[in-house]
């Protein structure tokens, strides 16, 4: 039975077979021209193979006139011709080939014509029979009968599931029909929409606005914040140095105090106050750090270091605890460990963390630790197992998170803040190692720690993670000279770029002898946010140079105009350093409000290789009446202080001509480079004495583009 959507659906299926057949038809046309072309006969006017050419030329060309005049005829008399074409060539041309294009035949009679795939698959097997038997040519008719019929099949198969899927196209198109006219039934509802929609928006502006608010208080508390911890780390500072300092100079330079015995006991309780003190140093540094910046940020001071009298160093600081429990504490690290580069400070604070967590959650049994060399993986085994309260398997995934506690009434009950795990893991991580834990609740928890060798350079276990691979010795290591007088800075530089050599360069004046000893890729030129780069100093060099703004302890110096500018605690060594490069230094003044960091001073100059007479000020006007009075050869100046700090000395001093050419050392806790670039914001440029061509910045753009997408994806 008929239908409008059957018979306008016939009749887009008839246009498409015109169609088909058209393109089609021209498509036999362009191929029996490119025959002719390429025929190649003995004879030089072979008739028969021309005839053939002729004749299925005018068909083709009668079948396209008859295609735009009458398609329907058309379309049977180029089908039927394509089949009596292919069996005149079996007939013709002995090719063994020739039956196998019945395949194609019958797709294109099959989407042209319905149902006359079979019989054309009848007339070309047939055909094929009767050449066979006449014994005119031979043919392969197992192979020639299996493509036939596989091809009738595939093609019946594939012009059901066209039409079906035109039937579909179609019937959703007139359903469309249907719906658009809906639609537009609905314009009174749509109207309204509309209206709700303008007071949805109208909502959400105002929902903006207030997260607007939200994000400039969330702004202010991270402000609060960094300042907190900039004041916390001043406060904590101070008086650890203290603490540190006299303990060092009491432990490594007791002849400061005159002819005196330490007893033996008295001795090592002084070491263990110093090395104690050091250490609870670097933990407030790693917890500020947390606070503030990326753990991998850390700069590690790496060093060959055997791993047994490390362990040792550890079990001789934290084995007192195991002693007041009655516990056990078991070492057991093999004899044939070999030596790793590793900073010692951050490995022993590991050690620290997870036989201090051992010994808080374990009441009785022991706790064990080993090591031991994988050759697989060349990296050395380390675990730390207890026979603790253990850990619940849903809480393992979270343990190494910051401030994650496995369960807060055990937190309250065995102390800790949830910090001591992930300082862990961000230290091995920096180490390219791995940390995890195996724990079962009730039995016990072991913490797995791996520290790779060298090998593990040469030989990586791990595909996904990228590994410097040591250049072979024949091989030169790229270098890069680091325009910076802060140490710390050129060691961070070269933590992050471990496929260069960096060399460190104090002065302008330095660079041109530098660049013809080390030939650098590059000069990395360190500088405050708002600094410009000294263009004049760089003229005549033939090496790019990338100007930054890393933070430098070096800047508070240079902006001030002073020889350097030293942290709390105090570097001692560093003081001497400076010291020792200025032989007519004999008097000195140190300002500082605080009385122990001035009596520190003092005890750590009296270990100076020349007699030098200290004078102590404590606070800044104090300082400027004993300049005036008797004018140091060097002035040792904090700048935080009440009343009259350091930077007001210093300006007092630049507008008094007895006092302006004093040198000035800086003794400062603050944070200026954080600060300064907080307050500035971040410096990355590219410089060149010759101008960068067109094609050179192209090449440069995609590196910088896919630098910034990582960077912006953190």
């Amino acid at each position: 039975m008929s239908t409008p959507i059957a018979d306008r659906l016939e009749f887009n299926l008839e246009d498409l077979r015109q169609q088909l057949a058209l393109r089609l038809a021209y498509l036999l046309l362009l191929v029996l021209q490119v025959l002719l072309i390429f025929l190649e006969s003995p004879q030089s006017f072979p008739l028969q193979p021309f005839l053939y050419w002729l004749g299925m030329t005018v068909w083709v060309v009668g079948a396209i006139y008859t295609i735009n005049q009458r398609p329907r005829l058309g379309r049977h008399l180029l089908v039927w011709g394509m089949t009596i074409g292919l069996a005149l060539t079996m007939w013709l041309f002995p090719a063994p080939w020739v039956p196998f294009l019945g395949g194609v035949v019958i797709f294109c009679g099959a989407m042209i014509i319905r149902n006359s795939e079979f019989a054309i698959y009848a007339m070309v097997l047939a055909t094929a029979v009767a050449i066979q038997q006449s014994g005119r040519h031979t043919y392969l008719m197992g192979g020639v009968f299996t493509q036939l019929t596989i091809s009738v099949i595939a093609a019946t198969l594939a012009i059901r599931i066209l039409y079906t899927a035109l039937d579909w196209v179609w019937r959703a198109s007139v359903q469309a029909e249907n719906l658009l006219n809906e639609n537009r039934n609905q314009q009174a509802q749509l109207h309204s929409a509309i209206k709700s929609l303008t007071i949805a928006n109208q909502i959400r502006e105002d929902t903006e606005r207030e997260l607007l608010i939200a994000h400039k208080q969330a702004r202010e508390a991270q402000r609060l914040k960094e300042q907190f911890a900039a004041n916390i780390s001043h406060e904590l500072r101070t008086p650890l140095s203290i603490i540190l300092g006299f303990s060092e100079v009491m432990y490594l330079s007791p002849e400061v105090y005159g002819d005196v015995f330490w007893p033996p006991k008295l001795n090592s309780d002084l070491g263990q106050i110093y090395r104690n003190s050091r250490h609870l140093l670097n933990l407030i540094d790693d917890i500020l750090d947390l606070a503030n910046f990326e753990m991998t940020g850390f700069t590690l001071h790496k060093e060959p270091t055997a791993l047994r009298p490390l362990v040792e160093d550890v079990i001789g600081v934290i084995g007192d605890l195991f002693g007041h429990k009655a516990l056990d504490l078991v070492v057991d690290i093999a004899a044939d460990l070999p030596p790793l580069e590793i900073d010692p400070t951050r490995i022993r604070q590991v050690l620290l963390n997870l036989l201090n967590n051992a010994q808080r959650f374990t009441h009785d049994g022991s706790v064990t630790v080993t090591a031991v060399y994988q050759p697989t993986t060349h990296a050395v085994l380390v675990t730390v197992r207890d026979t603790g309260v253990g850990i619940a398997a849903d809480k393992i995934p979270f343990l190494f998170d910051e401030f994650f506690q496995v369960n807060y009434s055990l937190s309250r009950s065995y102390g800790g803040a949830g910090l001591g795990l992930a300082i862990c893991q961000r230290f091995v991580q920096a180490h390219d190692g791995q940390i995890w834990v195996e724990s079962e609740f009730g039995r016990g928890s072991t913490f797995f720690f791996t520290l790779p060798t060298a090998e593990a350079r040469i030989h990586p276990t791990t595909p996904y993670r990228a590994r410097y691979v040591e250049p072979a010795p024949t091989q030169r290591i790229p270098r890069l000279l680091v325009m910076d007088t802060d140490v710390n800075l050129v060691s961070l530089v070269q933590r992050h770029l471990p496929s260069y050599e960096v060399v460190q360069v104090h002065h302008t004046a330095d660079l041109p002898p530098a660049i013809a000893q080390h030939h650098p890729k590059a000069i990395l030129w360190n500088a405050p946010p708002d600094a410009m780069p000294p263009t004049a100093d760089f003229e005549g060099l033939a090496v790019p140079i990338i100007t930054c703004s890393l933070p430098s302890q070096a800047w508070l110096a240079q902006e001030l105009g002073t020889i350097a500018s030293l942290g709390k605690p105090l570097d001692l060594p560093k003081l001497l350093t400076l010291l020792d490069e200025r032989p007519q230094v004999a008097h000195i003044l140190v300002v500082d409000d605080n009385e122990g960091i001035c009596q520190l001073v003092e005890r750590g100059l009296a270990t100076a290789a020349r007699p030098l007479k200290v004078r102590v000020a404590y606070d800044g006007q104090q300082g400027l009446r004993m300049m005036r009075t008797t004018p140091p050869d060097l002035l040792i100046l904090d700048l935080m202080m009440p009343q009259m700090d350091g930077f007001q000395v210093l300006e007092a001093m630049r507008h008094d001509p007895t006092l302006s050419a004093i040198p000035v050392i800086l003794l400062t806790a603050t944070n200026y480079a954080e600060d300064k670039i907080s307050q500035s914001g971040h410096t990355l440029a590219l410089y060149r004495t010759e101008p960068l061509q067109a094609v050179e910045i192209l090449n440069i753009l995609p590196s910088l583009l896919e630098s910034i997408k990582q960077t912006l994806s953190l």
